[in-house]
């Protein structure tokens, strides 16, 4: 039998209970965004901030947006989208997208509630308490942190990875789905 060693989370106080994140490999987060009946994406102001491989965080949203799965931008990201040409992005803050996800029939479109929620590019400290929020009242949701620090309070994120780990690791992603 093969044992896994814990993962222990990016900011060790941060103790969630005993139900924590599954440790995600990149081609099974492009399989699971891939087969995901109903994905949304939640993106940050770090993502103006953040770079994988030399390139912004938001090129990597945008890749999520061309492919169809929707975006809603937090903070002051909606303006970079529309710089870049792309527009099919909901502006809402972090707390009242959770708030609103919490109810099991809710959507921004009307065509039924999301099966997975994706982070990406969100403080630690506040991503994590929404994932805490999400874990605890909205059972009825899959979410995954894109980001590159383990959050235990995720269905399911990335192992705490170097720079380079991560922007192979989304690479990965993006070839996957």
């Amino acid at each position: 039998m093969i044992m896994m060693a814990a993962v222990t989370p990016w900011q060790w106080g941060n103790v969630p209970g005993p139900r924590t994140a599954n440790v995600l490999r990149p081609e099974v987060a492009g399989k699971m965004i891939k087969a995901a009946k109903r994905p949304l994406l939640i993106v940050g102001g770090a993502l103006l901030e953040w770079r994988f491989n030399g390139r912004p965080l938001i090129d990597f949203a945008l890749e999520l947006g061309k492919r169809g799965i929707p975006i809603v931008a937090t903070s002051n990201t909606l303006k970079a989208f529309l710089e870049k040409g792309f527009d099919k992005v909901l502006v809402m803050s972090l707390v009242d997208v959770v708030n609103r996800l919490q109810d099991p029939k809710w959507s921004l479109d009307g065509k039924g509630p999301y099966t997975h929620v994706i982070f990406l590019g969100i403080s630690y400290q506040f991503e994590s308490q929404v994932l805490s929020t999400l874990k605890n009242f909205a059972p009825h949701l899959i979410t995954i942190s894109l980001d590159r620090f383990y959050h235990p309070n995720a269905s399911f994120s990335f192992n705490n990875l170097s720079e380079k780990e991560w922007g192979e690791a989304l690479n990965e992603v993006l070839k996957t789905i």
